[in-house]
């Protein structure tokens, strides 16, 4: 996989040990992969899914309960359906 570095350089890298992969296909389809450590359970997913609500919130310079509506939006009436479930 190769991604833009500093200074717009293309790096590669490996991915090693993925816990969550997610990627859109040419259709425009959002399909999530996850990858479970044996010992992980539902609710270390959980944890992942509040950092990834505050990165998404750092990222876009809004403040953590802007994405937290919408992301309780969705869960109360959902728009996508999971297409590739892992």
């Amino acid at each position: 996989m190769s991604l833009f570095g500093k200074k717009g350089r293309r790096e590669r890298f490996e991915v090693k040990n993925p816990l969550v992969i997610v990627f859109r296909t040419p259709d425009g389809d959002n399909v999530t992969h996850l990858y479970p450590p044996p010992e992980w359970t539902h609710e270390h997913y959980g944890l992942l899914v509040c950092d990834l609500v505050r990165h998404v919130a750092r990222a876009f310079k809004v403040d953590e309960k802007a994405v937290w509506e919408w992301v309780d939006k969705e869960r109360h009436h959902p728009t996508t359906s999971i297409t590739n479930p892992s």
